[in-house]
């Protein structure tokens, strides 16, 4: 584990309160934040930016695995300790990262406390917690320690993961972004422990993606879009919802594939057996008219046309 990065964030009892420490030994861990947190993930339209760790609930159990470049971080956030709550006299939370090179043997490592996690997550294996509750201490008022050898052992024993020697096979590259429960992050947990991470997905915009969030397990989302937004492979989260701009963009195809009435011939523009009472009125009066001047001219002959009465002999007498 000497090619890892690790970092913690918990309480100290005093003032200082919540921060990140890098634990690079026993001895030396000094206050600094993971910079791949603050990663932007989306360019915001009004000017605000969203960074890694907003896709996350940091004081709920949660899971997040980036790919930047050449690095994989792996993030785990929202782990209770009781002992030390019980100290503070409020809930004390932690948090975990692990950053390694983008290598297979790294990759196999973080798939392992991945899975891990979420059998934590599930109820099913608690060893995460029981890591978290041994390891991390308070150092005084202001500062906390992590017990390296603590954090190695529970890597070496947890259940393993098979590596690409074992499965050439990526996992599914298309993503998948649901309301979280426990039959998805069950099929997560199998995809994790079978599968290498892929080297490329396609997001929820059909967007070819190689570096960015890949995985987030997490509760509530105070942006509930956000998972699609940030182009995440795996995405479960409790309130979590579709951008409406898909919704416009399949309304906009769908009425461009209907033909405007303007460019349909004019018999295809009118109602199917529309009646037109002013035609039939006009053709009915012609009708009529016809027949009365045939009436007429049949049936009433003019002088003109009377037949020729011959005209009978008559005597004249003369006186």
């Amino acid at each position: 584990m000497n090619n890892f990065e690790i970092y913690v964030k918990t309480s100290a009892l005093g003032q200082t309160g919540i921060h990140w420490r890098s634990i690079k030994s026993e001895e030396h861990q000094p206050v600094e934040v993971p910079g791949l947190i603050l990663r932007q993930v989306i360019g915001e339209e009004n000017g605000q930016r969203a960074i890694v760790n907003d896709l996350i609930n940091e004081v709920k159990p949660s899971l997040l695995i980036l790919r930047d470049k050449e690095k994989l971080l792996l993030e785990i956030t929202g782990i209770e300790s009781a002992q030390r709550s019980i100290r503070l006299g409020r809930k004390v939370f932690n948090s975990i990262v692990w950053i390694a090179d983008d290598i297979e043997e790294n990759e196999v490592v973080l798939r392992k406390i991945a899975y891990s996690t979420i059998q934590n997550i599930l109820q099913k294996d608690l060893s995460l917690s029981e890591m978290i509750e041994k390891s991390v201490e308070f150092y005084g008022l202001e500062e906390f320690r992590v017990n390296l050898k603590e954090v190695n052992e529970y890597i070496e024993h947890i259940e393993p993961v098979y590596s690409n020697k074992f499965s050439e096979i990526e996992s599914s590259q298309q993503y998948q972004i649901e309301s979280k429960s426990s039959e998805n992050l069950e099929k997560l947990a199998e995809e994790l422990r079978n599968y290498p991470l892929p080297k490329k997905w396609v997001n929820w915009d059909g967007e070819t993606k190689n570096d960015g969030v890949l995985i987030v397990v997490t509760e509530n989302l105070e942006k509930r879009t956000i998972l699609h937004e940030a182009s995440v492979w795996r995405g479960f989260a409790t309130n979590v919802q579709k951008p409406a701009k898909e919704v416009v963009e399949s309304l906009e195809k769908k009425t461009e594939v209907l033909p405007s009435l303007a460019t349909l011939p004019p018999e295809q523009t009118q109602t199917p057996h529309q009646p037109i009472p002013t035609l039939w009125r006009l053709i009915i009066m012609l009708l009529v008219g016809v027949i009365v001047i045939l009436f007429i001219i049949l049936g009433f002959p003019s002088p003109a046309q009377a037949p020729h009465q011959p005209v009978k002999n008559q005597q004249i007498h003369y006186k």
